[in-house]
C-alpha cells in the first residue's frame, strides 16, 4: 500500500459508516480542531461569533452524514482529511449565507474537488497547516497535563515551549528558568519523546502514521508545516 492510500483501519471504519452511523462522532472527533482551524481561515474577516457559530454548525452536520463521509475514495494523492475540510468548507458556505441572507456573500469559488479528495496545491496547504496546528497543540495540550500531573517536569514543558515552538535559543530559556545549560538540554529531550509520542499517536488515530514510518521524521513534517504558516 502506498502512502497516499487509506490505511486499512481507518478505510474499514469509514466502510462501516452506512450500517453503524453512531461512529460518524468518533471520526469527526479526530479533526474537529483541524477543521476548526482551517474554516476559522477560510473564514477570517467575520464576526468571532459567528465563525464559532458556524464552526458548531458544521461539526454537527457533518456527525448526521455518515453516509456522506463514508463517500471518501482511497486513491493516489487523496488523504481523507482534505475530502473532510473540503465537506466543511461547503456546509460553512451554506451556513454562512443562511446567516447573511441580505447580503451576496462573496468567497473563493474553491470547490470543484473529486469525490476522492483532490485538492488545489494552496487550499492543500492551508489545510496541512490547519492539520498540523490542530495535531501539535492537542499533543502540547496533553504535554502540559502531564506537567500538572508529575509524569513531565514542569520545566521541560516550558522549556520545550520557548525553545521548539517559541524559537527561543536554549541558552537564553536556560537562564531565564533558573537552570543549568545542561540540564535545559536534558530536559528538552525528554520534553520531545513525548511530544513525539503524543503527535504519533494521534497520527496512527487518524491513519495518517503507515506502519514502518519513522515518528520523528512525522513530527518534524508536522513542526515544519506550521512554521510555513509564518
Amino acid at each position: 500500500m502506498s502512502s497516499t492510500d487509506f490505511p486499512p483501519t481507518r478505510w474499514s471504519l469509514l466502510a462501516r459508516l452506512p450500517g453503524q452511523p453512531h461512529h460518524a462522532g468518533s471520526v469527526i472527533g479526530l479533526y474537529a480542531e483541524a477543521i476548526g482551524s482551517y474554516l476559522s481561515v477560510k473564514l477570517a474577516g467575520e464576526q468571532v461569533d459567528r465563525i464559532d457559530d458556524v464552526i458548531q454548525e458544521v461539526l454537527v452536520e457533518l456527525m448526521g452524514k455518515p453516509d456522506l463521509l463514508a463517500g471518501a475514495q482511497p486513491g493516489s494523492g487523496s488523504k481523507f482529511r482534505y475530502y473532510l475540510m473540503h465537506l466543511a468548507w461547503m456546509a460553512a458556505r451554506n451556513h454562512l449565507r443562511h446567516a447573511r441572507r441580505s447580503d451576496h456573500l462573496r468567497l473563493d469559488d474553491e470547490l470543484d474537488m473529486p469525490a476522492g479528495g483532490l485538492v488545489a496545491p494552496v487550499q492543500q496547504s492551508a489545510m496541512d497547516r490547519a492539520w498540523a496546528a490542530a495535531v501539535v497543540q492537542e499533543a502540547l495540550d496533553e504535554l502540559r497535563r502531564w506537567s500538572q500531573d508529575g509524569t513531565l517536569e514542569p520545566e521541560a514543558y516550558a522549556v520545550l515551549r520557548a525553545h521548539l515552538i517559541a524559537g527561543r535559543g536554549l541558552r537564553e530559556v536556560a537562564a531565564e528558568l533558573g537552570l543549568s545549560l545542561a540540564t535545559s538540554s536534558r530536559r528538552l529531550a525528554r520534553a520531545r519523546t513525548l511530544l513525539q509520542q503524543a503527535i504519533a499517536e494521534r497520527l496512527r488515530l487518524a491513519g495518517e502514521l503507515l506502519p514502518g514510518e519513522d515518528p520523528a521524521r512525522a513530527c518534524a513534517v508536522l513542526l515544519e508545516a506550521l512554521q510555513s504558516a509564518g
